[in-house]
């Protein structure tokens, strides 16, 4: 009796736990690992992006964490994710239904079979939605420092998005969801009977003539189900439903879930056409769900109707596409510089770039006028018997560096009583800084002619605005499709794209630069009313300098052929020179800032009207903080400044400190040793722009006989509390920003611009 009760309890148990191993969720989740790692890698990016283990150092989990929809964190910003967010879970739904459902028959006998696919599916979505709410608690409360009750708000604001559009989508598919009885128009009693009744099933075998049921071996094996969300069923055994009428069920749901997958990408296409208009620009984080499932639904699309020839189709359109872009100028995506014209194309050889820089009457013209502009500076500083003069460098590092250069100038014009700027000659750098440093120039320029007492508070709100919306979103509707749309700039003509996108929005956000051109500055920058300032986007194509400026630099770019020979290498071309029958002072403004800022990826390349054709880049890549071009000035000019200055002193503005110690690099795993020599060039690019920066201000002190004073405001990096490299700060990142200026090491820096500036 007991051994009979000990292989019953085993049989009981064995029973339970098969029904709980081949559970359909379960199974579900261990199909995809083995099959669907495609969408695995979806996820697998989301989970890292929210939990800031994948590019938090450009802000990315802010984006989805802390989302902003018109300017502001709103509860309608929460609605708008949440709805995305339920866009791409509907997209793994469809893909995972269209990948996996003919390996699930007993789904074809159930109502609503779809719907019940969606439901089993849920475990990895489940996972993922409560972990994004636990980070949104987290990264609020201590990002943001906004209160819990106010969080709890856009939690339930998020849920409500994702709930409206699982609505939306149940609508759709109760209604044209089907399943064996509705397409065979029998009853489930009758194929009950057909599968308990031998005699039935012998009868309905022989009416079938030639076939027989078809028994599945691969069918992937299920026990257990969710029948609803609170209670579980038995699969049902499908051995005894004719074939054709189960692959009939599956084709047709396949077809309504790409009927519903195709307006789902045509509605999100019309979308970002749309998106000139504000209320267009969801949440960048939306964009990011909205990409992924544009992706995931195109590839489903292509699967349900090509099935094994997907990846190979897909696989010959891009190589089909990338060998079109290279013959038809129709699938080329180019960014232009807005304002200059683009018909003429100067020759871009040694030859010509050789008559360019070394055109005698250039050089001495703009010797003659840059010596002008000193005179006017020095009357300007005619209080002062000999005066400072002041050179500004500031680095690149997004809208960090744009807050903390215009935190710096502003608080040492508060400090001098406005004797900085007034001091200041030239301001050169990259990225975020010169967007900053331009932005208080402007802001500058303004105050004095309207007499205007500048409010420092006022324009550190505006330049740390978000502007990493409008790009993620525009890449994420694809530059390749609204690029079709055009503007006109006066005469010239030119495609719309994010770096179109990007002006428009630094445009709202600072409330100025509104069609501004190069031309605008030149009479303020010669009667010295604001200081220089000169831009250096990287040539992608061979490494040089485009030094931009309203005023003539060509004594910048010359080089004593009498040392170097014909076979000289120009590092610096001059902007206005290379492009002046292309109109080059109608350059927006806005586009040089852009070509000086243009971190690969996130901003598009600007391409430049020569033969054979350039391209611009970020200033970063070559001097991050635009010193040697300072130090440059300075050399050619030298005894000038030396005789009506009392000596020179530079200012670094960094978004990062100094690192003078060096990681062992000894230690590590076998695969990050094989990555190392490509992770230490990466990780050292900006150590060695410092070596080389501490070499040219020694020779720099050791060739001018004035006294020279290099002064450096940096931010401090922290393990816990480094702030983003991006388009989008934080609440507690513009807190640390403001903070830093009151460090022991920046403390001293104010102290000794003002003793040199006052004294």
């Amino acid at each position: 009796m007991a051994e009979y009760q000990s292989i019953t309890s085993r049989k009981i148990n064995n029973r339970i736990f098969s029904r709980i191993l081949y559970f359909f969720p379960i199974q579900l989740v261990f199909l995809h690992v083995k099959r669907n790692h495609i969408l695995l890698l979806f996820w697998l990016l989301l989970f890292l992006y929210i939990t800031g283990n994948l590019g938090v150092g450009f802000g990315i989990d802010t984006l989805f964490l802390a989302p902003i929809y018109m300017g502001e964190i709103s509860y309608l910003s929460y609605i708008i994710m949440g709805f995305s967010l339920g866009g791409f879970i509907m997209a793994f739904h469809i893909y995972s239904y269209i990948l996996f459902s003919r390996d699930f028959k007993f789904l074809a006998t159930l109502s609503r079979p779809f719907l019940k696919f969606c439901l089993n599916n849920m475990l990895i979505p489940v996972l993922f939605v409560g972990l994004y709410v636990y980070q949104i608690f987290k990264f609020l409360s201590i990002e943001e420092l906004i209160p819990s009750l106010k969080i709890l708000g856009y939690v339930i604001s998020l849920l409500l998005g994702l709930f409206v559009f699982y609505m939306l989508s149940i609508l759709y598919f109760i209604q044209f969801n089907k399943n064996v009885f509705v397409i065979s128009g029998k009853t489930e009693t009758y194929y009950d009977d057909l599968g308990n009744n031998k005699v039935k099933e012998s009868n309905f075998i022989k009416t079938k003539k030639n076939t027989r049921v078809n028994v599945d071996k691969n069918t992937w094996r299920v026990d257990t189900y969710m029948s609803s969300l609170y209670s579980i069923s038995l699969a049902r055994n499908t051995d005894h439903y004719e074939k054709e009428l189960i692959q009939k069920v599956f084709t047709q749901n396949h077809i309504n879930a790409s009927i519903f997958e195709l307006v789902l990408i045509v509605s999100f296409l019309l979308i970002g056409l749309l998106r000139d208009i504000s209320w267009f620009n969801i949440p960048a984080g939306a964009s990011i769900f909205l990409l992924f499932t544009l992706l995931i639904m195109l590839f489903s699309v292509f699967y349900s109707w090509f099935k094994g020839w997907t990846l190979t189709l897909l696989i010959l359109c891009a190589v089909g596409f990338n060998y079109l872009s290279n013959k038809w100028d129709l699938f080329q995506f180019r960014n232009y510089a807005y304002g200059i014209n683009y018909e003429y194309k100067p020759k871009y050889n040694h030859e010509s770039l050789y008559n360019i820089q070394n055109n005698g009457s250039s050089i001495n013209n703009s010797i003659k006028e840059n010596i002008e502009i000193l005179t006017n500076w020095s009357h300007k500083n005619k209080s002062s018997a000999r005066p400072k003069m002041v050179f500004i460098n500031t680095s690149g590092g997004g809208l960090r560096s744009a807050l903390w250069t215009v935190h710096v100038l502003s608080y040492l014009d508060s400090m001098t009583n406005n004797q900085l700027f007034q001091n200041t000659h030239l301001i050169t750098g990259a990225s975020g800084g010169m967007i900053g440093a331009s932005f208080y120039r402007e802001e500058y320029l303004k105050n004095n002619i309207d007499s205007v007492v500048p409010n420092y508070t006022h324009m550190k709100q505006k330049v740390s605005k978000d502007l990493l919306n409008p790009l993620a979103f525009s890449i994420a509707t694809t530059d390749m499709i609204y690029r079709f749309k055009s503007f006109n700039d006066g005469n010239y003509s030119y495609t719309k794209d994010r770096g179109w996108f990007f002006e428009k929005k630094l445009v709202d956000n600072l409330g100025c630069f509104k069609d501004k051109r190069l031309s605008d500055y030149i009479i303020p920058e010669y009667e010295s009313q604001i200081p220089m300032m000169i831009f250096s986007p990287s040539i992608v194509n061979d490494g040089r300098r485009l030094l931009i400026s309203p005023q003539n630099l060509t004594f910048l770019c010359h080089l004593d052929t009498t040392i170097f020979g014909n076979n000289i290498a120009y590092e610096n071309l001059e902007y206005k020179s290379l492009f002046k029958n292309n109109n080059p002072l109608n350059l927006r403004v806005t586009s040089a800032i852009r070509m000086n800022a243009t971190f690969p990826y996130i901003l598009p390349m600007v391409l430049l009207p020569t033969e054979p054709k350039i391209e611009v880049m970020d200033a970063g890549l070559r001097d991050n903080l635009g010193l040697s071009t300072s130090i440059s000035y300075i050399e050619n000019f030298k005894h000038w400044i030396n005789k009506h200055t009392s000596g020179i002193i530079i200012i670094q503005i960094r978004d990062k400190e100094r690192k003078t110690t060096m990681k062992d690099k000894q230690s590590g795993s076998l695969l990050s040793k094989l990555f190392t020599p490509l992770t230490n060039v990466y990780k050292n690019f900006l150590k060695i722009q410092d070596y080389k920066h501490d070499e040219i201000l020694n020779n720099l002190k050791k060739s001018y006989n004035g006294d020279v004073h290099y002064i450096e405001f940096a931010l401090k990096e922290g393990s816990s509390d480094e702030i983003s490299m991006s388009w989008h700060l934080t609440s507690k990142d513009k807190k640390q920003i403001y903070e830093q200026l009151y460090t022991e090491e920046n403390q001293k820096s104010v102290e000794k611009v003002s003793n040199l500036l006052l004294h």
